[in-house]
């Protein structure tokens, strides 16, 4: 079954979020999130001007406190987005491949990975320094729309090479392949956070500070996610032979459909008569939806439908670890990048602590280099650098 099968098989109500989205788009329906994921704030601002985000702010004075509050709420989302992949898919417990948006493996063998994986550190060396060049100018707009694509950028080569530990420890004596199931742990599971951390943005954020542009963003985001997992439900659904399983998702998903309208009706509402009442009735609705999202995932994500892990020997393990170590190393040195971009865009530059900041700011830079050096090194290696021996040194008789 393909995409378009799935949809036209999605309960009542899942029709409602789709033309609320494209209502709210003039028409549209860009996947800006979904799996491959832009963070909040990398969506175009659509809301009738047709410009870009980076478009509608480049109008504003360069270093304003509008530009700064823009990259400090660029620089939480994308933490945020990295730090969640990385959880996902690197500090699991389980081996299992990754998939991308059309349900294939993102490679059929680990040296495609490999390739692919050291492209990408390659682009985020470059990304990283065009960073550091755009905050020396004062240009904050432009780190945040290279720091929205820094996250894009590190999502997929974690993804990538998540997929890469896989293949090279199915590649060693003694593994067994992973078992495929009805759901995708990790698309489900990062769909439910997405949703989650959307709405916690529309509860924490001052009305204020609910532009007609942050309101389309989360209300985009979530409705992406909504209809991946209607999808991934729906298809599960189709799949199952058992008579409850298969009732079961058309009914959670319809469950989470029916409130996901009546939240997107309360986000419209706060946008077109702002007030602490419809702001307090969004807030109200989206703990409906994230019950209701938390209901499916947990079902979806039951033993029987996720299918089994690989069985891996002591040395895939070791293969394993030593690139998803290499992954985590720069996804950790993104994260303190990031915060550091934050630090400097909260403080105004006659700050006595800025040196301090911009000096962290550096040095995070530098492990970021260091941590595409390890990333790729092990991915040649097949072993953790950090255990390999010296190079040029001799045994001591």
């Amino acid at each position: 079954m393909d995409q378009r099968d799935s949809t036209r098989s999605m309960p009542p109500g899942s029709d409602a979020l789709v033309a609320e989205e494209e209502k709210a788009q003039g028409g549209r329906t860009d996947d800006a999130y979904g799996v491959r994921g832009a963070t909040l704030g990398a969506t175009a601002d659509r809301g009738g001007s047709g410009k870009s985000a980076s478009e509608a702010s480049n109008s504003i004075p360069s270093g304003s406190s509008q530009q700064r509050k823009r990259l400090s709420s660029v620089c939480d989302s994308c933490k945020v987005k990295m730090q969640l992949v990385a959880d996902l898919l690197l500090l699991s417990s389980e081996t299992r491949p990754v998939m991308a948006s059309d349900g294939v493996p993102l490679a059929d063998t680990f040296d495609q990975c490999r390739d692919t994986v050291i492209a990408r550190t390659k682009e985020l060396s470059i990304l990283t320094h065009d960073i550091q060049s755009q905050l020396n100018m004062g240009r904050f707009t432009e780190v945040g729309d290279r720091l929205l694509e820094m996250a894009d950028l590190v999502v997929s080569l974690t993804e990538c090479s998540a997929h890469a530990a896989y293949l090279g420890a199915l590649e060693t004596a003694g593994c067994t392949p992973c078992l495929p199931g009805l759901v995708d742990r990790y698309k489900v599971t990062r769909c439910r956070h997405e949703v989650e951390q959307s709405c916690n943005v529309l509860r924490i954020t001052p009305l204020l500070d609910l532009t007609p542009q942050l309101l389309l963003e989360l209300s985009q985001n979530i409705s992406t996610n909504l209809r991946t997992l209607t999808d991934i439900s729906s298809l599960a659904s189709d799949r199952c032979r058992d008579r409850f399983p298969k009732e079961q998702f058309k009914m959670a998903v319809k469950s989470m459909c029916t409130s996901g309208t009546a939240f997107l009706a309360c986000v419209k509402e706060v946008k077109t008569q702002p007030s602490e009442l419809t702001r307090s009735r969004c807030v109200l609705f989206s703990a409906a939806l994230v019950q209701a999202v938390s209901a499916l995932v947990g079902f979806a994500t039951e033993p029987q439908f996720v299918g089994r892990p690989a069985g891996v020997s002591s040395e895939g393990k070791g293969v394993q670890t030593a690139v998803l170590g290499g992954a985590m190393s720069v996804v950790s040195a993104c994260v303190l990048l990031t915060q550091g971009l934050r630090d400097v865009a909260q403080r105004p530059d006659s700050s006595s602590k800025m040196a301090d900041y911009r000096e962290r700011l550096r040095n995070s830079a530098c492990a970021v280099s260091d941590g595409c050096t390890l990333l790729t090194q092990a991915l040649r290696e097949r072993s953790s650098p950090r255990t390999l021996p010296p190079v040029n040194v001799h045994a001591v008789n």
